[in-house]
């Protein structure tokens, strides 16, 4: 799941009170572990864990927005996350002349921060420039994160989140020519054959879902194939090729 979501803005770390070198890198090579690793002493009362072991999700300001067992981590779960991510807030008072630029940033318009920050990174005065630039890395920096996150949904396919994202930037960051960029593409997407068959191949596995359940195995796994044969390339139809294989091997 870290691999996965890395790349999209979200970050996963163990925290273990494993205190000796050899013994948690053993632990790290035994689990195969492919994330980040924080030896922290007495982290179970720290934290006020009540079973182990627990998972907690921290927002971009360090609230805790989350906590439970780690297999309540899904796919379903981070996705909310994403689509409700944000830049952080500022949390620091800045220079009085970046006013309006920290106004626009904290209604979430990205792009008139950026454009009212312009001339402010070739301030005369350091303290000025020092902050300007400050709040240009924050939002830079999601720039970035979000052409990453966009690469992603579009080489794998996933055409809806895609289009969600797109939208948002080409309101989030108006003025700039990124969201130009974002709407034509989304505009794009939108209209196309692959982003159509994403919508319809979704819908009727969300309506064939509830149906499983009452199915034999062998009648489920034959109304997924059919449904994955239809929508080879989609989510869904991935998806579908899934669940058919877990029937599978109930049959």
């Amino acid at each position: 799941m870290n691999e996965k979501y890395r790349d999209k803005g979200i970050e996963i770390i163990m925290a273990t009170d494993i205190d000796k070198a050899p013994d948690l890198e053993k632990f790290i090579a035994e689990k195969k572990l492919k994330l980040g690793v924080a030896r922290v002493v007495d982290v179970y009362k720290l934290v006020k864990a009540q079973g182990y072991p627990t998972s907690y999700g921290i927002d971009v300001d360090g609230n805790c927005i989350w906590r439970g067992h780690p297999q309540g981590l899904n796919d379903a779960l981070v996705d909310g996350w994403l689509k409700d991510l944000r830049a952080p807030k500022i949390p620091r008072k800045l220079n009085d002349a970046l006013g309006a630029a920290v106004s626009a940033y904290d209604n979430g318009q990205y792009g008139g921060a950026l454009n009212a920050l312009e001339k402010l990174l070739k301030h005369k005065d350091e303290k000025v420039k020092a902050d300007a630039q400050y709040i240009a890395d924050l939002l830079n920096g999601r720039m970035e994160m979000n052409k990453a996150a966009a690469k992603i949904y579009r080489d794998g396919g996933e055409l809806e989140k895609l289009l969600a994202l797109l939208e948002t930037d080409a309101k989030d960051f108006s003025g700039l020519d990124y969201a130009k960029d974002c709407a034509s593409e989304a505009k794009k997407t939108k209209s196309s054959k692959a982003y159509k068959e994403c919508v319809e191949a979704r819908e009727k596995l969300e309506g064939l879902k509830p149906t499983l359940k009452d199915m034999k195995a062998a009648d489920a796994v034959k109304a997924l194939n059919k449904l994955t044969k239809e929508f080879p390339e989609t989510p869904a139809g991935k998806h579908a090729a899934e669940m058919a294989k877990e029937f599978e091997e109930k049959k």
